[in-house]
């Protein structure tokens, strides 16, 4: 009786050894946490630590490898040479019938883009001008009577503003101004 009473208070120790141990160890969760981590921070070492040129054939590889991989599977393919080179130039004539209608597509939303862009401006220009045009004195449209600019008696038309200041003042010439004076 005594050797099971030591086999059982064993067990309870032990029990109680491993309760304690899992208070002061980390969880396997926790340590499989950590080892992802430090893999994680291995593997940037590694990268930087690496010439652009192999990264550069890491990424060809993955470009050339599938491209490789189907022309062999289309070489070893259970057709006859012409049914191949027929499967194969069909395949290409597809790849670019279908990279041309992209290609029209997306010209065609260039254009319509380089329109709407072309007649919005158009439209904000035409109300630009038309605001400068209500903002413009009397003056600046070319009628000067009645205003500050209409020259006094000592004062002379320039040549090129001469029909102008005519026509706004209601003469058809210069010889009709002439001969309403005498």
């Amino acid at each position: 009786m005594k050797a099971s009473k030591l086999i059982d208070m064993s067990k309870e120790q032990a029990h109680d050894a491993f309760d304690m141990a899992k208070d002061y160890f980390p969880s396997t969760h926790e340590l499989a946490k950590s080892k992802r981590k430090t893999d994680d921070k291995l593997a940037k070492v590694v990268t930087n630590a690496m010439p652009e040129k192999t990264k550069r054939m890491r990424l060809a590889k993955l470009i050339i490898l599938p491209i490789a991989g189907a022309l062999a599977g289309l070489l070893f393919a259970p057709k006859s040479g012409k049914e191949l080179r027929t499967d194969i130039k069909d395949k290409l004539t597809e790849a670019k019938d279908t990279g041309m209608e992209k290609g029209q597509d997306l010209k065609e939303k260039g254009v319509e883009k380089a329109q709407d862009l072309k007649e919005d401006y158009m439209d904000k220009v035409d109300m630009e001008d038309e605001a400068d045009y209500f903002y413009e004195t009397e003056s600046e449209r070319g009628n000067v009577h009645g205003t500050p600019a209409e020259p006094t008696e000592d004062q002379t038309i320039p040549a090129d503003k001469l029909d102008e200041t005519l026509d706004d003042l209601g003469y058809a010439s210069e010889e009709e101004l002439l001969e309403e004076e005498k």
